[in-house]
């Protein structure tokens, strides 16, 4: 029983990480939505910036944040170009690009 708890527990992990948008698809998107007001002009800056910020959480203690960024990002991913201009996923204390 042990054993079937502990490969659940790693599919459903696997599973929540595969879920999480990556900065390459996220920035690329963030591009294209001519709508979204950006100081990040290009793909590359974009994804760099949130490659970096992605590592910083990973480093904190604080999960709350990690998950906070990776909801961030999926909502990026999910929303259309006008509802992200709204602010539809913006969080101040997040959103850097």
């Amino acid at each position: 029983m042990r054993t079937l708890t502990t490969f659940l527990f790693i599919c459903t992990s696997a599973l929540t990480l595969g879920c999480d948008p990556s900065c390459t698809k996220v920035c690329k998107k963030l591009v294209e939505c001519e709508d979204v007001d950006s100081p990040r002009l290009s793909w590359v800056e974009c994804t760099e910036s949130c490659e970096e910020q992605e590592r910083l959480y990973e480093e904190w203690t604080d999960t709350q944040k990690r998950e906070d960024f990776s909801s961030l990002k999926s909502c990026i991913a999910s929303e259309e170009c006008s509802d992200i201009a709204d602010g539809e996923c913006y969080d101040e204390d997040l959103y850097i690009w």
